[in-house]
């Protein structure tokens, strides 16, 4: 029986209930991976991934003005910019307060090492959910997500 122990990454990106969602974002596009557990005192608090970072972000874009016929029409396209640029500035300095805290799902679906990879599928699908974050004497031991379960079917 192929086990979960034996397809999980033992070395996890984690990050800390304090860490900023730049830094999320940035370690995520870094390492070519959707999410990462959330530890504190080497326990899973939670689970950040991008969907969390993306449901947060609402940055407005420029609207186009509707008096773009208008003779001074440069002057309202200026004035409308700085507007929009104060705005976006406005909106990064919110989300630079914003802690992984704040969006991580606190519901932590979890897996033994010992469990099949069988049954690691059946609570990934179940769950909607891509990773599992493995969990042994309550202490965070690897993750195993859905390519390494595809892994597990080919091997």
């Amino acid at each position: 029986m192929k086990l979960v122990k034996d397809y999980m990454k033992r070395k996890v990106v984690c990050f800390k209930p304090h860490d900023s969602i730049f830094k999320v974002a940035k370690v995520l596009s870094k390492h070519h991976i959707s999410g990462a557990p959330v530890v504190n005192n080497r326990k899973v608090v939670g689970v950040i991934s991008e969907t969390d970072l993306i449901k947060y972000m609402r940055l407005k874009l420029p609207q186009e003005s509707e008096m773009a016929h208008e003779f001074h029409i440069l002057s309202i396209l200026l004035v409308s910019m700085v507007k929009n640029h104060l705005e976006f500035k406005k909106e990064i300095e919110k989300m630079a307060k914003i802690r992984v805290k704040d969006l991580m799902s606190k519901d932590v679906i979890s897996i033994p090492p010992d469990e099949s990879i069988i049954e690691a599928a059946t609570v990934m699908e179940k769950n909607k959910i891509d990773r599992l974050p493995v969990i042994h004497s309550g202490r965070l031991v690897g993750i195993i997500a859905r390519p390494d379960l595809i892994r597990a079917l080919i091997e």
